[in-house]
């Protein structure tokens, strides 16, 4: 009887489990799949818009979406004095309720990045529905709303198409960095400041938006991951083009890949180097109360491309090439730390890794840490290696059929 009365309250404890895992079980054809969120300034009035690009299942759906007709996705906006007020708020336009499982990227406004991005984030951290592993990225020259308007070839859902953009330039290109919510309230709870990159609108935006610009070869409007924002104080200042942008992933050691063309005597950028890996450490040290910062830098990387005649069975003509790598790299670097320096923000976690390794000296200069970071000097070290020449050592031409 004993056993009895104990198998039927186990059997009551699973009924009950497997009845509370249902409970706030809701149907996929009463949700709206959020997979973008902007956020900017309402015009007018201290409220933020917020933006949700939501997938349209009726044109997804791959037996039907050739004859429907439809967009891919439908862009909703509404306006609130809190982001979380403005989430609810938009079951005054859309018949479902929006769901946040699949939100995978969050555009911030380049005009409201410039009032400041500190306190956005907080229903990001509290909320159970929305996704702390979302791609950061800031519009450049429009708002948030404009760049989830605009449709892209070949990914069907734009937000989606975005985040593949900025993951994939991040990994092959180097100039730009792909940053998470995580990460980013990491970035603005520590002792530096934040960069975060850009995305552009290039073309016909109003075209942009019409399905029937998909139909061309060439579509009349592209968003370009384009420059890496600089902010300080949770305030957008700057943006850093090229070289300035790479140099600040190399000191970040965010570098995965990249290209670098050398010059040689024969003509510019004769030489391309494909960097497949990279390793950068750092360490910072007060002396005589100005920070210096000691940056090294790792690189390794082989021979892709040549323009001019290079004879890479010569070892010495690999030494060259390495050294020109390993000055090119300090070059980029010393034009991003002057960059931030004359920008007295500190993206490079110079501030968390004094904190880090010398705490009591962090305490002593922190309050006077923005000035001094812009008075600070570097001390840089850069091995460059060359490990291939890819599948030949030397030009098909020979050296006189070069012009």
């Amino acid at each position: 009887m004993k056993d009895k009365g104990l198998l039927r309250i186990i059997l009551c404890i699973l009924i009950i489990i497997l009845l509370t895992s249902c409970w706030n079980r809701r149907e996929l054809n009463e949700l709206a799949i959020v997979t973008g969120i902007g956020i900017d300034k309402a015009p007018d009035k201290e409220e933020y818009e917020v933006t949700f690009q939501i997938v349209n299942p009726s044109s997804t759906a791959t037996s039907t979406g050739a004859n429907t007709g439809q967009s891919t996705t439908t862009v909703y906006s509404t306006t609130d004095r809190t982001l979380f007020g403005a989430f609810r708020k938009t079951s005054k336009k859309t018949a479902r309720q929006l769901f946040f499982a699949h939100t995978q990227l969050v555009v911030i406004g380049e005009a409201f990045a410039r009032r400041g991005i500190n306190e956005i984030f907080d229903v990001f951290e509290r909320s159970h529905e929305l996704r702390l592993n979302s791609t950061v990225l800031v519009s450049r020259g429009v708002d948030a709303n404009a760049v989830l308007k605009i449709l892209l070839p070949i990914e069907s859902l734009p937000a989606i198409g975005m985040v593949k953009k900025a993951k994939n330039t991040a990994k092959i290109w180097g100039e730009n960095k792909n940053i998470n919510i995580f990460e980013l309230i990491n970035e603005i709870t520590g002792e530096g400041e934040v960069a975060i990159s850009g995305i552009r609108i290039i073309g016909d935006r109003e075209e942009g938006k019409k399905k029937a610009s998909l139909e061309q070869t060439e579509v009349k409007a592209i968003l370009s991951i384009n420059g890496l924002g600089v902010f300080k104080k949770g305030k957008l200042t700057a943006w850093l083009e090229g070289s300035e942008a790479k140099g600040t992933l190399w000191v970040q050691n965010k570098i995965d890949q990249t290209i670098v063309n050398i010059d040689t005597e024969n003509m510019e950028a004769s030489v391309a180097v494909h960097i497949n890996y990279s390793k950068t450490d750092i360490n910072v040290e007060l002396q005589g109360g100005i920070p210096v910062f000691h940056v090294h830098i790792q690189e390794e990387g082989k021979v892709n491309e040549t323009r001019g005649f290079v004879d890479f069975s010569s070892a010495d003509e690999i030494m060259k090439l390495e050294e020109q790598l390993a000055e090119h790299t300090k070059e980029e670097v010393i034009q991003s730390i002057q960059a931030a320096q004359r920008l007295k923000s500190d993206i490079f976690g110079f501030g968390n890794e004094l904190k880090r390794l010398r705490p009591k000296e962090w305490e002593a200069v922190k309050e006077q840490w923005d000035s001094l970071f812009a008075q600070g000097k570097l001390d840089i070290r850069v091995e460059a290696y060359i490990r291939g020449t890819g599948m030949r050592l030397k030009p098909y031409m020979n050296k006189d059929q070069f012009n």
